[in-house]
């Protein structure tokens, strides 16, 4: 009976003790499982702060830092270093420790022996010091050629950095372009794009124009943020709508064209620049042909008084744009991107420094040419509005000067012609400006007018301009050009 009765008690203490190791175990599994589901929240509010605080940088990018870079670093970059000969790079050896054998006891006691050993030694230290010698004069020669190729060639660089210098102060186009590229492309954004930037100077108007490839709507992430579904165990993204996706690009797109202004402004220390014009273009598939394309979306321009006198952390970006830079942008709420023409081209301004060669008026498309006339009369100081290219009722562009004694609307005809233009021309844009609210008119061509036609003009308010007046204008204003019959 004892017996059988600790056996029960034995079996009892067991099946408590296994019950108390599942219950413990419950709980470790419980414990774990709830670590396991808070880790899984934190995780998604991780994955959340980080896309806020991406998401934060974005909407701060018109605050972007460039750190300064002077003229003088500049033109270092891209100066030929100096590349010693391989002969001189490699010092001369040095002669080895003679090693004088002690004398013998023989040489010690015996006066011919110690004779020997004393010429011996004293040829040992005169060979070691005429080969000592030798290689100190080797040497000083070697240091004093690499030193008189440092001497020549920082007289090189500083002679280069003087000339170039010289040229940037003096408004060369090619310095002011290449250097205003650099300051650009040091401009450090919150997103990693592709930057192509290209850039034209005009030294008359002292008018910079920048081509700047804008990142595509892939830098916003799609999702606002992460949640933790605890019944699937998944964490999943929380999209963001698309109004808000694309106010958040396109205030990147207008803080790059904001910024990109103030940078070039703040650092022209010479007073080279008076006018910024930014053209901003994207990358992109023409969905009726499957052609990769490259349409201009913003186009903007300020002169530096003015936007030395803006805030730009109070701001409306789209509308300091539109109404204090005449912006011209075609960006709206769905991001559907047709393109604008800009307010002056890269490609034109200062074609002839840019490209190294200039443009024959008569080969040009007479589209072409409208476009450069209206290169030209902005890069006058004129506000000008072109017109669409077909069925333009007679007018190729409208010009607005703000002066207020002698400013006002006006209107011009470009026609690149060979043949000189007859009265029935004029009599027809004659009629278009009497129609029309301008208070005159400008008829050019790149032919000339006979007598007939230059007094019908005075008699009607119209003043021409033929081609060699053109090409005048167009070359004092950074548009190398000439006319050749062929």
């Amino acid at each position: 009976m004892v017996t059988k009765g600790a056996s029960n008690f034995t079996k009892q203490v067991t099946k408590e003790l296994i019950r108390e190791q599942k219950r413990k175990q419950k709980e470790i599994e419980k414990l774990q499982k709830e670590e396991y589901i808070n880790n899984r929240y934190k995780e998604a509010e991780i994955r959340t702060n980080n896309i806020e605080i991406y998401i934060n940088k974005l909407n701060n990018t018109i605050n972007s830092t460039c750190r300064q870079i002077s003229i003088e670093e500049f033109i270092n970059k891209d100066l030929e270093k100096l590349v010693l000969p391989e002969k001189l790079l490699v010092p001369y050896k040095e002669p080895a420790k003679i090693d004088i054998r002690k004398a013998n006891i023989i040489e010690k006691l015996f006066k011919n022996p110690k004779q020997k050993y004393n010429l011996y030694v004293e040829e040992t230290k005169d060979k070691y010091q005429k080969e000592y010698k030798l290689y100190e004069e080797n040497e000083a020669k070697r240091k004093r050629e690499i030193e008189s190729l440092m001497k020549a060639h920082q007289l090189k660089r500083n002679e280069a950095i003087n000339i170039k210098k010289e040229l940037y102060k003096n408004r060369d186009a090619t310095m002011i372009s290449t250097y205003k590229e650099e300051i650009l492309n040091q401009i450090e954004y919150p997103f990693e794009f592709r930057k192509c930037i290209n850039t034209a100077y005009c030294k008359d108007s002292k008018r910079l124009v920048i081509d700047y490839l804008l990142p595509d709507k892939q830098i916003v992430p799609k999702e606002k943020g992460y949640e933790y579904k605890n019944r699937k165990d998944e964490i999943k993204a929380i999209p963001i709508n698309d109004k808000d996706r694309n106010s958040i690009y396109n205030q990147v797109i207008f803080s790059i064209a904001l910024n990109s202004m103030n940078n070039i402004f703040n650092q022209d220390i010479h007073n080279n620049i008076d006018t910024i014009v930014f053209n901003g273009y994207i990358n992109d598939i023409d969905l009726a042909t499957g052609q990769d394309i490259s349409p201009y979306i913003i186009s903007a321009m300020v002169d530096k008084i003015t936007f030395n006198s803006i805030d730009m952390n109070r701001i409306d970006k789209l509308k300091c744009l539109k109404e204090t830079m005449q912006g011209r942008i075609d960006i709206n709420s769905s991001l559907s991107l047709k393109g604008i023409t800009p307010i002056c081209k890269c490609d034109y301004l200062n074609k002839s420094v840019v490209n190294n060669e200039t443009i024959n008026l008569l080969e040009v498309n007479p589209f072409v040419l409208e476009d450069l006339v209206a290169t030209l009369f902005r890069n006058m100081g004129y506000e000008v509005i072109e017109t669409k290219k077909a069925n333009d009722g007679g007018i190729d562009c409208i010009l607005y000067n703000n002066d207020p004694i002698m400013g006002g609307k006006v209107i011009g005809q470009v026609k690149r012609y060979k043949n000189n233009i007859d009265i029935p021309k004029l009599r027809e844009f004659e009629s278009v400006l009497r129609n029309s609210d301008a208070m005159k008119g400008i008829f050019i061509s790149t032919s000339n007018f006979s007598a007939q036609c230059e007094k019908f003009a005075s008699d009607n308010n119209i003043s021409l301009i033929n081609g060699s007046l053109l090409v005048d204008y167009f070359n004092r204003y950074g548009i190398s050009s000439y006319i050749l019959h062929k």
